[in-house]
Formats: C-alpha cells, structure tokens, sequence
C-alpha cells in the first residue's frame, strides 16, 4: 500500500506540472498550488479507483482521467481544439 500511495504521489507532481504546462495563457497559481492540486486530484482518484478496480487501474486510470479533464478545460479556454 505504501508503494502504491508513493506511486500516485509521483504521478501527481509531475501530472500537476505537466498539466499546467499544457494549459495556454497564465494561469494565477504559484508553482506550489499547482503541485499540491495534482497531488490531492490524483491521490483522490487513485485510491477510490484502487478501491473499486484494483491496483493497476488505480495507478494508469487516474492519468486518462485527469488528461481527459485537461482536454475538455482547455477547449472550454480556447485550447486544446479537435482535429478535423
């Protein structure tokens, strides 16, 4: 369970910077905001996934969740448009 915990927590800071790169225009939020909100979001989705899926789709969903999210916050902000 540690190493699984250890796990989302790497995944978390660097999904939160990666997102946050990703995302066009300036965003108000410092860089430890951003790190702490990926953490929190990812620690969340990870253990209730583990809990109702198993452990591998705990650690790999919580990245198609949070990627999906970020396409659909982006196209609501002018990014992230759809391929014709």
């Amino acid at each position: 369970m540690i190493r699984f915990i250890l796990g989302l927590v790497i995944e978390g800071l660097i999904g939160g910077v990666a997102l946050r790169a990703a995302l066009p225009g300036e965003q108000n939020w410092t860089i430890p905001q951003t790190l702490g909100i990926g953490l929190v979001a990812w620690l969340a989705i990870g253990l209730v996934i583990r809990v109702v899926l198993g452990v591998v789709a705990g650690l790999i969903l919580p990245i198609l969740l949070i990627g999906g999210l970020y396409l659909w916050f982006a196209s609501k902000r002018g990014g992230a448009r759809p391929r014709r």
